[in-house]
């Protein structure tokens, strides 16, 4: 068979590839690697927690410095229209995060590690382009780079692939718990960087920003591929190269050449070919349709007049409650099922999702506030998580993060519907009512028809997962 020079390359390439797992493969883990791979994803996931918590804590601070009291595109706004242009703006943003999950596919090319290392810096290098913003446009280029590298979640991918198939969401869940539980590092920051002075908010970015750029250098150095990966690429890469492309020929020919075959296109195909894994994408694009009335929980408390000081002190409760829920959701999913627990934290963040915006209104004591706020937020992101993990219980190694990229990119289109309407609905309700009437319905329903459609996969063996069609 007569390569081309595109063919050529591709074959160099893999040689190295594999050349390079081989040696990864006799080399070994050194002693006590798991518990270091353990530490590093911890270290990962708090900047991670802290990036994606950071900014929805301190809304209200820039809405006022850039919009309400500065000007953008030459004039100054009302808070809510200040807000709404920065959610509408944000949608560039999400645009751009479009081609996260074609980003997050080459992992399953190129392995789970260097997206690991990349992505870990990028959520640094964004944090610290905020610190060093001066005006409302370099803000938004530092949101966009957090943005976009936030969506990669490989730390996700290695823990659910280095852990034990029986212990999977434990662990995964005290490991996110933990992540959660740092949140409260962004009140105590709050506290001794601002003060109840909101104009120092870029203080909080300059720490973690530059404590995150040390946690790429551990993974860079300390970290491995998963095994799941370097032994199913290893595999596929033994076959000579010249024979997988006389199978993709012939799979091609015999309309089957996107079955097992990574890239967000294939894994596009393959969702819409497989039911069950069709139908819980569709669920979840419901569910996160939500996700923009869910974080507006800073907005909904500055706007019900709750002070600075007051608002801080709900932030602190939040990470011990929602820590305490993801670990505990974790033993439940491995105990009584993935299906009944996001059913259980569904539930869950629809009640304390109603609880907290009455609390706020009616100026209890910040800490009812705070624990609604953790309870409500705490369940949303367990019942999205695992929902994610259920997909990835469905489909073979050398295809997972191609279809976790082309799920995220699915359900964009539940994000996009979510963000109009909350958006356009500030304009003429009330924020807390925006939100309310819009998430409650989309958790209460997606929830119910997760339970009712879609089928339990705890217990399930990455390595035994295969390709089962319709």
């Amino acid at each position: 068979m007569e390569l081309t020079k595109k063919q050529k390359r591709e074959k160099a390439w893999e040689e190295k590839q594999l050349a390079r797992l081989d040696a990864d493969k006799r080399k070994g883990r050194y002693k006590l690697y798991f518990a270091v791979i353990i530490l590093l994803i911890a270290l990962v996931d708090i900047l991670d927690n802290f990036t994606t918590n950071v900014t929805g804590n301190i809304t209200s601070c820039f809405i006022t410095e850039f919009f309400v009291n500065g000007t953008v595109f030459g004039k100054s706004y009302q808070y809510e229209e200040g807000l709404a242009l920065h959610n509408t703006i944000g949608l560039i943003g999400y645009v751009i995060a479009l081609l996260s999950p074609f980003y997050k596919s080459l992992a399953d090319k190129f392995g789970r590690k260097p997206l690991f290392v990349i992505s870990s810096c990028g959520m640094a290098v964004g944090l610290l382009i905020i610190f060093f913003c001066k005006n409302y446009f370099v803000f938004l280029i530092g949101s966009f780079i957090t943005s976009f590298f936030l969506g990669h979640d490989i730390q996700i991918l290695y823990i659910l692939e280095e852990a034990p198939s029986d212990k999977r969401a434990t662990i995964y869940s005290i490991l996110k718990g933990v992540g959660g539980m740092s949140s409260v590092l962004i009140p105590m920051m709050r506290t001794a960087l601002m003060g109840n002075d909101p104009a120092k908010w870029r203080n909080l970015y300059l720490l973690p920003g530059a404590c995150g750029l040390g946690v790429v250098l551990l993974v860079l150095f300390f970290a491995k591929d998963t095994q799941v990966f370097v032994d199913k690429r290893t595999a596929t890469l033994s076959v000579p190269y010249e024979e997988r492309l006389r199978r993709r020929e012939e799979e091609k020919k015999a309309g089957k050449g996107a079955a097992n075959k990574s890239g967000i296109g294939n894994a596009i195909k393959y969702i819409f070919k497989h039911r069950e894994l069709r139908t819980l994408v569709l669920i979840k694009t419901l569910f996160d349709a939500a996700i923009i009335a869910m974080t507006s929980f800073e907005s909904i408390m500055f706007k019900a007049n709750m002070t600075t000081e007051n608002i801080t002190t709900a932030e602190y409760f939040f990470p011990f409650i929602y820590g305490a829920a993801v670990i505990t959701s974790g033993f439940l999913a491995d105990r009584i099922g993935r299906k009944k627990t996001i059913v259980l934290f569904g539930g869950i963040c629809a009640v304390s999702f109603a609880l907290f915006i009455l609390s706020a209104n009616s100026l209890w004591d910040p800490r009812i506030v705070g624990a609604m706020y953790g309870l409500y937020l705490g369940g949303y992101w367990i019942g999205r998580d695992y929902m994610e993990i259920v997909s990835t219980e469905m489909v073979p190694t050398e295809i997972r993060a191609s279809i976790i990229g082309a799920e995220g990119l699915l359900v964009y289109v539940g994000m996009g519907a979510g963000f109009a309407f909350v958006n356009i609905g500030m304009l003429f309700m009330p924020l807390w009512f925006t939100c309310l009437i819009f998430a409650f319905p989309c958790v209460t329903v997606s929830v119910i028809l997760l339970f009712l459609k879609v089928k339990e996969t705890k217990g399930v063996d990455y390595e035994a997962i295969r390709d089962e069609g319709e």
